[in-house]
């Protein structure tokens, strides 16, 4: 159960934090898993990693000194963070945090919000969308095969998906059989047997409920199934055929580029897209692109010339996969950018400077105790 003063926390971050407000409620329910916070006491100090990225650095609450490369940044409060997160540098350097007032910090993965903000556009595609509908996309998401796949992989499945009725003790896959479909349960439960190479009889190997799959393992093999599923309880569950099963896996539903040949398709006139949203964007931006924050996406397409061709981007690629799907599907010729704007390796402008970074620590690093620590 979440503590009051976490709720708090994550209640001042989704109200005046970006990207954090721009998080549906579903997906502000995952933040907590997703960040870590950190509470530090007057005059403690802490050691902080960043990931493979830049991560964000947001104050919540007091103020505090960075100090990397011995140079030394104040933050005088939150306000300095609420629509510009401070950047820390990659893994494996490391800053050390000096508290001037009792405070609460909170770092945050980029990659990590930027799948969660690409979650819910995915969302958004799914026209009239309720809340048992909304409950069947997040068990398609977090399926076992799905988990590993791309979010508009997910998007495209569930369109391609059929919902079939089950009944107590109906076998919907059989041991031995070819395998002909993938499902996952979206109400009751079933029983998974399996008998060995000397085996008498199947015995009986785990139990599934709402959310569970299963059927893909013959699908990727191309050998037969290599258990029986039974269903325990009357149930339904979502069906996707080996024909789109395979589809999916095995084709893109994207294209993509690396960033060098980026800058030569960007030579030759295609236009640039930026879907990060626009405070990403005053941070560092590739020159010439265009800034439409994903989530505005639909409802300016027509500001787009359908004759001619894009290259899209955001922070890591995720958010730039979904916008490429969107911009496809309306008939407009689109790549996404390979690593997004955190692999590019060319110039890039910036609206003004956020170096947090210059001068080596002096002083000896103490870890300060955690509020919450989930990175």
């Amino acid at each position: 159960m979440m503590s009051v003063k976490l709720e708090r926390v994550l209640d001042n971050l989704s109200r005046n934090f970006q990207p954090f407000t721009l998080l549906s409620r579903e997906r502000l329910s995952e933040v907590v898993n997703t960040v870590r916070f950190v509470e530090m006491r007057q005059g403690e100090i802490f050691q902080i990693t960043g990931g493979k990225g830049h991560d964000y650095l947001f104050v919540v609450e007091g103020q505090l000194e960075i100090i990397y490369s011995g140079a030394i940044k104040s933050v005088a409060g939150p306000d300095e963070t609420r629509k510009h997160p401070l950047l820390l540098p990659p893994a494996p350097s490391t800053s050390t945090l000096v508290a001037r007032q009792n405070s609460i910090i909170c770092h945050a993965d980029r990659d990590l919000l930027d799948k969660l903000i690409s979650w819910d556009e995915v969302v958004r595609t799914m026209e009239d969308t309720d809340v048992e509908l909304y409950r069947v996309m997040e068990q398609v998401r977090n399926s076992l095969v799905f988990r590993r796949l791309p979010l508009e992989t997910v998007e495209m499945a569930f369109k391609r998906m059929k919902c079939q009725d089950v009944k107590k003790g109906q076998e919907v896959i059989r041991q031995g059989e070819a395998g002909d479909a993938y499902y996952i349960i979206t109400a009751g439960t079933a029983e998974v047997f399996q008998r060995g190479l000397y085996d008498d009889k199947p015995h009986k190997i785990a139990d599934l409920k709402d959310g569970d799959a299963f059927g893909c393992e013959a699908l990727i093999s191309g050998k037969t199934r290599s258990e029986t599923v039974r269903m325990t309880s009357d149930g339904t569950v979502l069906v996707l055929d080996k024909q789109a099963f395979e589809d999916l896996i095995s084709t893109p539903l994207i294209k993509s580029v690396h960033p060098s040949i980026a800058k030569t398709m960007l030579e030759t006139g295609y236009g640039l897209i930026d879907v990060r949203y626009s405070e990403e964007f005053d941070e560092h931006h590739i020159p010439c692109a265009t800034l439409i924050p994903l989530y505005e996406l639909r409802n300016r397409i027509d500001e787009l010339d359908k004759s001619k061709k894009y290259i899209v981007y955001c922070h890591g690629g995720a958010r730039s996969a979904v916008a490429t799907l969107i911009l496809t599907q309306n008939q407009i010729d689109v790549v996404s950018l390979e690593g997004g704007i955190r692999n590019w390796p060319f110039e890039t402008q910036s609206i003004y400077e956020r170096e947090i970074v210059t001068r080596e620590p002096e002083a000896e690093v103490l870890e300060a105790p955690k509020l919450v620590s989930n990175a």
